[in-house]
């Protein structure tokens, strides 16, 4: 196999446990030099990294990351510095961060999804709460009114996808659903220039752990995409019908403080907060996780509960979802938002006496996302990438980007 330099771009600080996009750019950094290739990665932001010891961290100097012109400078000069042969930019909506990597490009570069593109379409009345002053939400909020934002979403996310496919060599998204998002937006894209790799796991358990009477929700602990404030209204129901079962909430985020003050307003016993945590214990000894998430692109936390036989009951609300899950065979899905439905299927689960066996399907399915596998698709697009690459084209247009 081939030896490649290998350079990942992305905006936050580089760290295995902040956030999806941190935590694929660890993981990606540290296979790709297990494989021998030579790995650097350049974060935009100044400070809060923790890098692996397998890859040559570069960060920007000053404030304001991507929107601080020195900054740029400072990835140029990593560039001409490092030379690399492929370059895979996490966060290709920052159209600043495209231009400064068209700039004098000779190498191969890639464009990463790492969100689902219905996060508007699947949450219209967060975007409108988003972009409509208060005083007008009120005329908006109706269906004329949700259509008329949902065509302006369209339009602008269609400039931006256009852009980036004609920009990049390839568009890397995790699966199936997003080639179904993606025409939503652009009918008619290039299907060359789409590859479709998914988020990894280092390796699936043996066998299934030891479990314990805990219930596990585990994620950024926020209300707009995770929809954490529905945590005491879920617990609240099963705490009286499983009095010897505890709940874990291992994450942290905007909406913790808020979330501790209901669970004490409201009396709730047996729920304990965690706070960011590394997540393997907990999957280990909790045999079912949920999530209540309104949106995700590749939710990691699932498969990685998958990994350890923890069952996965999901709210089914973004089109990934029923992907990663084959209904009662790796995992239950839930009607978006139907607390009493969640709350059943947990209950089921709880007593059932086929929860070992389920258990093992769930780890069973997890090993297609096996690091091993996973990468075999990344060299794949490597070996086709570098035999048909292309002249680079003109700097990108300011970014239309709107909360998508």
């Amino acid at each position: 196999m081939r030896s490649y330099k290998i350079l990942l771009v992305l905006t936050p600080a580089l760290h295995p446990n902040k956030g999806g996009v941190q935590m694929t750019t660890c993981k990606l950094g540290k296979y790709f030099s297990s494989q021998g290739h030579k790995v650097a990665v350049f974060s935009f932001a100044r400070e809060g990294h923790k890098a692996p010891d397998e890859v040559q961290l570069h960060s920007a100097m000053e404030e304001k990351g991507a929107a601080n012109p020195h900054n740029h400078q400072e990835l140029a000069k990593l560039l001409g510095a490092f030379s690399p042969d492929i370059v895979i930019n996490q966060m290709p909506y920052d159209h600043s961060i495209g231009n400064t990597l068209l700039v004098n490009k000779n190498y191969l570069l890639i464009a990463c999804l790492r969100n689902t593109l219905f996060s508007v379409k699947g949450d219209i009345d967060a975007y409108l709460n988003r972009l409509v002053p208060k005083a007008l939400r009120p005329v908006l909020r109706n269906r004329f009114g949700k259509a008329l934002l949902l065509g302006h979403h369209r339009r602008r996310h269609r400039a931006d996808l256009e852009r980036i496919l004609e920009a990049y060599d390839y568009f890397v998204m995790f699966g199936p659903p997003n080639i179904e998002e993606l025409r939503y937006f652009l009918p008619d894209y290039d299907e060359e220039k789409v590859f479709l790799i998914p988020n990894s796991i280092p390796s699936v358990a043996d066998s299934v752990p030891p479990k314990q009477n805990r219930l596990l929700w585990l994620g950024r602990v926020a209300v707009e995409q995770k929809k954490a404030d529905l945590i005491p209204e879920i617990w609240r129901r099963l705490a009286e019908k499983l009095p010897d079962w505890e709940l874990d909430v291992v994450g942290d985020g905007p909406f913790l403080s808020s979330l501790e003050e209901l669970v004490a307003t409201e009396g709730l016993e047996r729920i304990n907060f965690h706070g960011r945590q590394q997540p393997d214990e907990f999957y280990q000894r909790s045999p079912i996780f949920f999530m209540t998430s309104a949106f995700e692109g590749f939710p990691n936390t699932l498969v990685e509960a998958q990994s350890y036989g923890s069952i996965p009951v999901v709210f089914n609300s973004y089109p990934v979802a029923s992907w990663l899950i084959n209904e009662s065979q790796t995992g239950f899905l839930v009607k978006p938002f139907d607390v009493d439905e969640m709350v059943k299927r947990i209950l089921a689960l709880a007593s059932s006496p086929h929860r070992d066996k389920l258990a093992r399907q769930v780890m069973s399915g997890a090993r297609e996302y096996e690091i091993e596998r996973v990468g075999l698709l990344w060299h794949e697009l490597f070996k086709v990438g570098l035999s048909n690459r292309k002249p680079a084209p003109q700097p990108m247009t300011a970014s239309s980007v709107d909360g998508s």
